[in-house]
């Protein structure tokens, strides 16, 4: 009995043992943490065998070229001395040209000056003459043409504003009645338009300036044509 015990406790320690040993090869095998932060680690000068360098291993000489920048490249181009090299042979780049600023130009005609008053001095008084032309009625503006038989003729002031009225007949066609006027006042710097008129009768405005004359000729029962005038004079030129 004795002994069958001490075959099973020399089983057991040498189990014991090999486990043991085992243990203590596997820990053998395997580097330690010194030993594989050495390896790791590249040597002070930079192996360059090992595909590793330091930090200053990779700085090149000061004044050497680096590797990729465009003095080292035999076609790239080189730069100009202020930072505008290009990869074309070292043709600069153009600098953009900047055109002058553009000045509006006026457009359309001037405003043309107010025309000279063709009348001067104090406005006649108002007053209404029958069958004749009343007393103060600017004759020098406004001329009745040749053969008129005056009906009435009238003037009124307002301020520095002369109105005109007047009315005649005239033993000539409606377009001579309407040329006698234009010729008269068209010579004192008014222009002509047509104006509206009721049927059968012709008319015309005339304007210079602020000034303007207005004429209706119609035609009466016995074929003469009778003529009615509208106008408004200025002392002074607005």
């Amino acid at each position: 009995m004795m002994a069958r015990r001490l075959v099973i406790a020399g089983i057991c320690l040498a189990v014991l043992i090999a486990a043991v040993a085992l243990v203590l090869d596997q820990m053998a095998s395997k580097p330690g943490p010194a030993t594989a932060q050495s390896s790791a680690s590249p040597s002070p000068g930079g192996d360059p065998s090992n595909g590793n360098s330091s930090g200053n291993a990779s700085a090149p000489p000061s004044g050497s070229p680096t590797s990729g920048s465009s003095s080292s490249s035999p076609t790239g181009g080189a730069g100009d001395g202020s930072g505008n090299g290009s990869g074309d042979g070292g043709t600069a780049a153009k600098p953009l040209e900047v055109l002058p600023p553009v000045t509006a130009t006026p457009t359309g005609l001037p405003v043309p000056s107010a025309p000279a008053p063709l009348i001067t001095g104090p406005l006649p008084k108002p007053g209404t003459a029958k069958g004749s032309v009343v007393e103060g009625w600017p004759s020098s503006v406004v001329t009745m043409p040749a053969g008129t038989t005056v009906g009435s003729t009238s003037i009124s002031s307002s301020g520095n504003v002369l109105q005109l009225t007047a009315d005649g007949i005239v033993g000539t066609s409606q377009e001579d009645v309407l040329g006698a006027f234009r010729q008269s006042l068209v010579g004192q710097g008014f222009w002509s338009e047509d104006a509206p008129a009721p049927d059968g009768a012709v008319a015309a405005r005339f304007v210079r300036g602020t000034d303007t004359v207005t004429v209706s000729v119609s035609v009466t029962g016995t074929g003469v044509s009778r003529f009615q005038l509208l106008g408004t004079l200025h002392t002074t030129a607005d």
